[in-house]
């Protein structure tokens, strides 16, 4: 019933080494890392809630610091 027996034993050799891994094994990686260069490791911990959490911490005492720092100035000495 199938047409061509060698292709399907071709494709399905192909789809056999691809569902092993055979290719990743083959060559391994010499570092696990994204095309940025970062690896899963960090990836997790700039994506973990904590960090995030530290991060808003971070830009609110960045701004509060700027608040303090404009509004210590008097707004009559700018115009003077």
């Amino acid at each position: 019933q199938i047409s061509d027996p060698e292709a399907c034993d071709q494709m399905y050799e192909s789809l056999v080494r691809i569902h092993t891994n055979f290719y990743k094994n083959k060559y391994p990686r010499l570092k696990e890392t994204t095309f940025t260069g970062v690896t899963v490791e960090d990836c997790r911990t700039i994506l973990a809630t904590d960090i995030l959490k530290q991060m808003e911490d971070m830009k609110k005492g960045t701004w509060k610091r700027l608040r303090e720092k404009f509004s210590a100035k008097k707004p009559e000495e700018d115009w003077k």
